[in-house]
């Protein structure tokens, strides 16, 4: 599914690169572009959160009166709700959208030669596939402790005899190697190694360094190590010519690093790309913290609980461990999204103030009162209303009035019996009114 919003994403991140050239500054511009785009949704949130604050007393007296009727408080909440114009899925469609494209940037960060360059897809191809096959057979072939040029040469320099020893499936030493040589799709590779070894006898040691080569993105992400091949600080750049001409002529020229360091690498706790991870955690938990304090000041009543003070942390601490675990490009994102998102809460917050807000919804509810009056309905209402005409209940009016409690008075004065035939009457009513309305044929009970 990620892959699937990778595409549309890949787009606006290539023209951000074309733009500046320089990946850092491009997943700038693009954090900013894709919160600028989210900023209406944002807005909304904000206006619903404070919201939700100006009538959090009256939500705590209907917790009082009907704390033991559930689906009674259900109902009752969701009039306040409908009345006050409250969606309290607001705040969760915002979230939910910046998860999404946090997901959907992995491919992105992970495929900068797929989703940002120009080349051909079948050169991407190809250079991946022969990065893969050299990190399969070197790594093996150095698990056994040994090297390409030493096996070559104990076989009489022999192609055909290490083929025969390093794909055989019944040897585990050489397991991944037999599994990727002898499979369908890969079987004119081993003509390409060959090649490959008699011109550079010695490149299994290279991409077996470490210190050159990223060892936990060298097989499994090999789109990420053609910036390995092309970097002349580490006098890598002798062996790029593995690679087809055009991959390696775009990779040369590809800024994909911050401050001389790469952004395809994933951070380490010992490496300088560990500021990156601690970064993340620290503007993710000021953001929650600010958040946090923005909450309180609006909503003095409200009683946090635990759970909700244990998720303060979850969200700092997700970010931390996302850093440390998918390339820096990807712990970049998160920093640039939680330095908007800090800007947007304080902005936000200041400009979407409880006393602004109540001055807001008394326009919009006599808005809402008018429009109503003119059989125009949102989705929600209308929703709420046959829920409350299917159960028998009269539909909350902008007239009525909250603290008048004289029916539910008027029910508990009722016997149980006089209850139960009161609420079959208001059910059949209910039930005729809406068949009546769509044009159902009704039976009493």
């Amino acid at each position: 599914m990620f892959s699937l919003f990778a595409t549309p994403l890949g787009w606006l991140m290539k023209g951000c690169y074309k733009l500046v050239q320089n990946y850092a500054v491009a997943l700038l511009i693009f954090t900013l572009i894709t919160r600028v785009i989210l900023l209406p949704l944002s807005i909304k949130q904000q206006k619903s959160t404070a919201r939700m604050s100006l009538i959090q007393p009256e939500l705590d007296k209907l917790k009082k009166k009907y704390g033991k009727n559930q689906e009674k408080l259900n109902e009752e909440t969701m009039a306040l709700y409908q009345k006050h114009g409250v969606n309290p899925m607001a705040s969760c469609l915002p979230m939910l959208i910046s998860m999404l494209i946090l997901f959907s940037m992995i491919p992105v960060i992970y495929g900068p030669l797929t989703y940002v360059s120009d080349l051909d897809k079948e050169s991407i191809t190809t250079s991946n596939n022969r990065i893969t096959a050299l990190a399969t057979l070197s790594k093996d072939v150095a698990a056994n402790d040994t090297t390409v040029a030493k096996l070559l040469e104990e076989n009489g320099n022999d192609w055909d005899k290490v083929k025969e020893i390093v794909t055989n499936e019944d040897d585990k030493s050489y397991k991944s190697t037999a599994k990727y040589f002898n499979d369908s799709d890969n079987k004119d590779m081993w003509d390409v190694m060959v090649d490959i070894f008699t011109k550079y006898p010695d490149i299994d040691t290279f991409i077996t360094n470490s210190s050159y080569i990223s060892q936990n993105l060298v097989v499994s992400r090999p789109e990420l190590t053609t910036f390995d091949f092309v970097d002349e600080t580490k006098a890598n750049a002798q062996y790029a010519d593995v690679l087809p001409d055009d991959v390696r002529e775009f990779a040369d020229g590809f800024s994909y690093e911050i401050f001389g360091l790469s952004l395809g690498a994933i951070p380490d706790v010992k490496s300088k790309l560990a500021i990156i991870p601690i970064l993340s955690f620290l503007l993710q938990l000021a953001s929650t913290i600010i958040s946090n304090h923005f909450t309180k000041k609006n909503n003095p009543s409200m009683n946090m609980g635990m759970g909700m003070k244990v998720m303060l942390f979850v969200l700092p601490l997700f970010s931390l461990w996302i850093a440390f675990t998918y390339p820096a490009g990807l712990g970049l994102y998160w920093i640039y999204s939680s330095l908007f998102g800090l800007i947007q809460i304080i902005a936000l917050n200041l400009l979407y103030s409880p006393a602004h807000i109540r001055e807001v919804v008394a326009k919009e509810m006599e808005a809402n009162k008018e429009r109503r009056k003119n059989g125009k309905k949102t989705f929600m209402e209308r929703a709420i209303e046959m829920q409350q005409e299917q159960r028998g209940i009269k539909p909350a009016s902008d007239d009525d009035d909250d603290d008048d409690d004289s029916s539910d008075d008027d029910e508990k004065k009722l016997t149980k019996a006089e209850l139960k035939e009161l609420q079959r009457k208001k059910l059949n009513e209910a039930r005729r009114k809406y068949a009546e309305k769509y044009g159902d044929e009704y039976h009493e009970d």
